[in-house]
């Protein structure tokens, strides 16, 4: 290299370095602020500590435990939450804030998200979306939670033509990604013997932190894309299932977890009849009629599954609540003849809830993310308490188990990105919630929500919502 090629380059790391020292100093300056007298639940699965203190300097904390581990030092900004109860920051692991119908970003994602972290949300994982659009947007909408941007893959038939035979004759259908597109949202093709690093390199090039296959992707396709996401240190999800690799399939051949447990009906389906299923109304009709009672999520093929995902490690994120509240509107249905959709809607609840029961009973890792969209009416946004107080009602969890499935669990479902969230420990990022009411004694008091703090900031939930 030319000497001055060597200089220039000394020069600029010479920069960068300055700039992370001058950063490191910035961050020393500021007051500590130091949160006093609260009852600590942590979420590293140590027991609540009553009276603890917590100091954050910047956007991290500094220190965690008993006054006498902690001492509060000369000139620190005191808050007083004797009485309150103090957790990490909730994080939903599953949303969908992007809408860009004629291809402009729906305001309503601004509110959404002030709305998300007054509810003490402070980081979620975006599963559907085009994440350069998504990441734009939220820089528009502070403050705002944490998103962590997924990159949608799909194989060929996804963006294929469907043709179907009904009564009156064959029917031909637009690619089911079109209306994935008319949402805005922005899926990648992948097809066999392509490159996988490619679908990689748009990934990051995008801003999305990992893939979340989708559909119409074989078990060697899933393999392929697992191993290049991981040699890239990215993570890979994906539908249960992504037909006709079926969930287990796509647990053996390296996905880190699936979504939606209802996905599991798959499993009920031989593999010669999955290969052959091409419409999205064969893929409803495979939940409606061989998933629509409890007794089916009990079957030995489901079961065989979930102790695959429990051996592998793979985590399974339910959507209780998105799909209950499916099944609740496809019950006031006054069709007199039921139509697929809300068939599909009322099985896929019953199948779901027990394929979840049985998932924790065998020890597979469990995250909560809601399904929850930005857009529609607010009554029929799936929301993380209710997915949490589904969890302690519906599946059996305590409710510190089902705290640990929305801060430290799932903080470990998004892999690295999260790495410095959901729990409250020195070197964290300072997401922390402080509670009037105890959550330990019920889940639902995860609505009590006094403040919530964002990287050291700290927000009223009324005035979030009050913002324009």
């Amino acid at each position: 290299m030319p000497v001055a090629s060597v200089r220039l380059t000394r020069w600029l790391l010479s920069l960068g370095a300055a700039s992370l020292v001058a950063t490191a100093a910035a961050a020393q300056q500021r007051p500590v602020v130091a949160i006093v007298g609260a009852t600590l639940w942590d979420g590293t699965g140590a027991p609540a500590l009553a009276g603890a203190v917590v100091l954050v300097q910047g956007e991290r904390i500094t220190c965690a435990g008993t006054p006498a581990a902690c001492p509060v030092p000369a000139g620190a900004e005191r808050v007083d939450a004797t009485g309150r109860f103090l957790i990490p920051g909730l994080i939903d692991t599953h949303v969908h804030l992007l809408f860009r119908p004629n291809g402009v970003t729906h305001p309503s994602i601004r509110g959404d998200l002030r709305d998300l972290l007054a509810r003490g949300v402070t980081a979620t994982r975006d599963m559907g979306n085009n994440p350069e659009r998504l990441l734009e947007a939220v820089r528009e909408a502070q403050p705002a939670p944490r998103v962590f941007p997924m990159q949608l893959v799909a194989g060929i038939s996804f963006f294929s033509p469907e043709s179907e035979r009904t009564p009156g004759g064959m029917v031909r259908h637009a690619p089911a990604s079109g209306g994935m597109r008319q949402l805005g949202w922005w899926p990648i093709l992948y097809v066999s013997g392509g490159d996988p690093r490619q679908i990689i390199r748009q990934a990051r090039e995008a801003g999305a932190v990992g893939l979340k296959l989708y559909q119409g992707l074989d078990s060697a396709q899933v393999a392929r894309l697992s191993a290049a996401a991981h040699a890239a240190g990215m993570p890979v999800w994906g539908h249960g299932w992504v037909q006709p690799a079926s969930v287990r399939e796509q647990s053996q051949a390296g996905q880190d977890g699936v979504v939606h447990a209802a996905g599991l009906a798959g499993e009920l389906v031989p593999r010669a009849t999955r290969d052959s299923l091409r419409t999205s109304s064969a893929l409803l009709r495979v939940t409606a009629d061989s998933a629509r009672t409890a007794e089916a999520a009990r079957r030995v093929q489901v079961l065989a599954t979930l102790d695959t995902l429990a051996a592998r490690g793979t985590f399974l994120e339910p959507t209780l609540h998105a799909t209950l509240l499916s099944a609740e509107r496809a019950g006031r249905s006054r069709r007199r003849a039921q139509a697929l959709p809300d068939r599909y809607a009322i099985a896929a609840s019953v199948f779901g809830m027990e394929v979840t029961r049985q998932a924790f009973a065998r020890g597979v890792p469990l995250t909560a993310g809601t399904d929850h969209v930005a857009y529609g009416p607010a009554a029929e946004r799936a929301q993380l308490e209710t997915e949490l107080a589904l969890f302690v009602d519906s599946i059996g969890m305590s409710p510190e188990r089902a705290l640990l499935a929305a801060t430290r669990d799932a903080a470990r479902a998004i892999g690295q990105p999260a790495v410095d969230l959901g729990t409250v420990a020195a070197g964290k990022k300072a997401d922390l919630v402080l509670l009037r009411e105890d959550p330990l004694g019920d889940i639902r008091r995860i609505g009590s929500v006094e403040w919530v703090m964002r990287g050291g900031a700290r927000y009223d939930p009324s005035e979030l919502r009050g913002l324009p």
